[in-house]
């Protein structure tokens, strides 16, 4: 697509719109083109079409776009009609284009490539730790390279599925009369990312996931009482401000265990730490015994959130993998953590509205519920008439657009 004059688009029609496309309110549109003085040929935007070349002659013609002309329109690249830059066209063409990535050619793959026993090996060894535990294990370095690289490949693909069914979605609420046709093409898509999610299940901790989302009630804590954090004299509460934040952040985002946020608390001390060399053991070793304490206390807090409570049916609207900002650069619209929660407790998804239903504990149905600013969300049995009705009626009946998530 490209632009003409003003207030014109330039749009290669037979290329772009396949024959039995349904056209909506664009059914009609009048066209300016020219044919062979056969009459038995396509219709072409220009008179000097390559595609013309074998013609003796050629005459104007004039036509309404429909879905049978669709099929006699020229499908050269350079074969532009002129269509108006305003109402339904640009949309109409975004929600094209969306839709034909939700097709797969022969190279691109959306099933897990790797054989079964590599998928388990892989989970095995991440079920252990993240990294090896013998630093001086070349092998165990390797072996745990490769099974990060096939977790983070199968999460990927299965997050470019899901984006690729959820931008395919947005598309389609400017252009409605798209959505039976596109039916089956978001059917084949969605079935693609359903076996993607459960095999990315495999490398979550549903355990790790609660506890992560009881890290933002936890109390702000104080100068550690060993003094280990002494060797930054007056700076020691602001070194301590820092680290605990980067455990927090990490730990918060993450998808992993929170033995992993104990690395970003690391990093912060070390930053803190620059040239010094009396003190830095103690304050390691303190560091240490923060961060674990931390850790239990994350985990009592997610077990008292939800042991013994009912748990949540939470529905969520998933946005595009990421947006961009003002400098170029994009954002990820999900942290791990939301995508790892997306995955693990999914029990029933629209994608034609690119909204799922989760059920989850407690404290990740409300640590849901509280990422409003950033994640649409909603309890569906807040005030539903029919609690007892199965999650997939609980999720049709929500309104993504008409409601704001409600906290309790």
């Amino acid at each position: 697509m490209t632009t003409s004059r003003s207030g014109t688009l330039l749009i290669a029609l037979g290329r772009s719109v396949k024959p039995g496309t349904p056209l909506g309110p664009l059914e009609g549109t009048p066209l300016s083109g020219f044919s062979p003085s056969s009459g038995t040929g396509r219709i072409h935007a220009a008179a000097d079409c390559s595609r013309l070349g074998k013609a003796s002659t050629v005459h104007p013609v004039r036509f309404v776009l429909t879905s049978d002309s669709l099929a006699k329109l020229c499908s050269n690249a350079r074969c532009r009609w002129e269509v108006p830059e305003d109402g339904h066209w640009p949309a109409f063409l975004d929600a094209l284009d969306a839709l034909s990535r939700l097709r797969f050619d022969e190279e691109e793959e959306v099933e897990p490539t790797l054989e079964e026993d590599e998928i388990a090996a892989a989970v095995h060894a991440l079920s252990l730790g993240e990294y090896p535990k013998d630093e001086e294990d070349a092998d165990a370095w390797r072996f745990h390279e490769e099974a990060r690289r096939c977790r983070d490949g199968l999460l990927s693909r299965w997050q470019d599925v899901q984006d690729r069914l959820a931008a395919a979605a947005a598309s389609l609420d400017a252009c409605p009369w798209l959505r039976p046709w596109a039916g089956a093409q978001m059917d084949v898509c969605a079935a693609a990312a359903e076996k993607l999610r459960r095999t990315a299940t495999r490398f979550y901790v549903p355990k790790a996931l609660a506890d992560a989302a009881a890290v933002d009630g936890l109390p702000v804590p104080f100068l550690p009482l060993d003094g280990g954090f002494r060797i930054f004299g007056d700076q020691a509460s602001s070194v301590m401000s820092a680290v605990w934040r980067a455990w927090c952040a990490s730990a918060t985002a993450d998808a992993r265990p929170l033995s992993v946020a104990a690395l970003s608390a690391e990093e912060a001390l070390d930053e803190a730490l620059g040239r010094r060399r009396n003190g830095v053991d103690e304050a390691k070793q303190s560091l240490q015994r923060l961060t674990d304490t931390w850790a239990a206390e994350a985990r009592l807090a997610a077990a008292e959130q939800t042991a013994g409570r009912p748990w949540c049916l939470i529905g969520v609207q998933v946005p595009p993998q990421s947006w961009p900002r003002r400098d170029g650069s994009t954002c990820q619209a999900l942290t791990s953590w939301q995508l790892a929660v997306i995955a693990v407790y999914q029990v029933t998804a629209d994608w034609q509205r690119a909204v799922v239903a989760l059920w989850v504990p407690q404290g990740i149905g409300d640590r849901l519920l509280s990422a409003a600013a950033s994640l649409r969300t909603v309890d569906l049995l807040g005030d539903a008439e029919d609690w007892a009705a199965p999650a997939s009626t609980l999720l049709a009946a929500w309104e993504p657009d008409r409601y704001d998530a409600r906290v309790r």
